[in-house]
């Protein structure tokens, strides 16, 4: 695994992930494909609560994930960690259906990920709402998003194209461009490195910003994300949005919440709120350290805290009515 990465990178995934059911669901789970204006198709999973029909259409979300090529689970190689399908479950007993897709050129979905940027991963969420306003079963006026790490940068990207969106949730998101993220993560990888010398560590800092200057000229897609502006696009947006952060986030620190929702309330937003959820790292596990090379020694299964869970459900619920 490596830091180097708003979200940690997967050192492995499941070969053939379980996209069914649990047994005692009020919900249906089915295979879907989106079709993009970029001409590429993305495989998803529709969970729908049973009690949806043309008659009673539901509200639906959809799922954005983090860095890297994600599949729709959001899956990191981590016993047990697929926090998508635990959001899916949360929100399918609450009656709200969740579209959850492959990245690009990840998993079965189509298309090429490498040289993508987030304004196309941005895209491609917007295909999913347009399929989701297809669905009879779903309510074309009651959707949302609900974006982690990366994806808590893409989803104000959307939420600023689609106006109607009726909720936003952010997941260890940042106001200021992410450089400065990426920065305080090889920082602190250098920091906690017990095999560097004080004058090794010192050489090593003082060469971050030319490294990651490296990166963003070898990658378009580091290139848009280390400069992307987060703060601009959340004054721009007037969707009801939803803030949570772990306290013991490493990667997406805790003191970029209180930002965002100066900047969303700086453009008029009427409906923000914004918590720190106590104990939880990035992946809002509950973790006594919070460092991203320890996640690897989190007792399994590693799994989404049911605080975190509670608090997206109660939260959209009302707003998704």
């Amino acid at each position: 695994m490596s830091v180097l990465g708003f979200l940690v990178q997967a050192s492995a995934q499941d070969k053939s992930p379980d996209y069914t059911t649990p047994e005692d669901a009020p919900y249906t789970a089915e295979e879907v494909k989106v079709e993009t204006p970029a001409g590429h198709s993305l495989a998803g999973t529709l969970t729908l609560p049973k009690t949806a029909t043309r008659e009673k259409p539901v509200a639906a979300v959809i799922t954005i994930t983090g860095s890297g090529p994600q599949d729709r689970d959001e899956a990191i190689g981590l016993e047990g960690f697929r926090p998508f399908r635990q959001v899916a479950d949360a929100l399918g007993r609450r009656g709200i259906a969740v579209l959850r897709m492959d990245d690009r050129g990840t998993g079965s979905s189509g298309g090429s990920f490498k040289g993508s940027t987030s304004a196309d991963f941005a895209e491609d969420i917007r295909a999913g709402l347009s399929y989701l306003r297809s669905r009879p079963e779903v309510r074309a006026d009651r959707l949302g998003v609900i974006g982690h790490s990366e994806g808590a940068v893409i989803a104000p990207m959307v939420a600023e194209k689609e106006p109607a969106l009726r909720a936003i949730v952010l997941l260890a998101g940042v106001a200021e461009p992410p450089r400065s993220a990426l920065h305080f993560q090889i920082k602190n990888g250098y920091e906690h490195d017990t095999k560097l010398s004080s004058a090794e560590r010192d050489a090593l800092i003082a060469d971050i910003p030319a490294k990651i200057d490296a990166m963003m000229a070898e990658d378009p897609w580091m290139k848009f994300f280390l400069s992307h502006d987060p703060a601009a696009t959340m004054r721009r947006v007037k969707t009801p949005v939803l803030i949570l952060t772990g306290s013991r986030d490493q990667q997406a620190q805790p003191e970029q919440v209180p930002l965002q929702e100066v900047a969303f309330k700086a453009g008029g937003n009427p409906d923000v709120t914004a918590r720190i959820l106590p104990d939880l790292n990035h992946l809002f596990v509950h973790d006594d350290d919070g460092f991203p090379q320890n996640y690897v020694k989190l007792p399994a299964p590693v799994t989404m805290s049911q605080e975190a869970l509670d608090t997206i459900a109660d939260w959209l619920e009302p707003r998704l009515k």
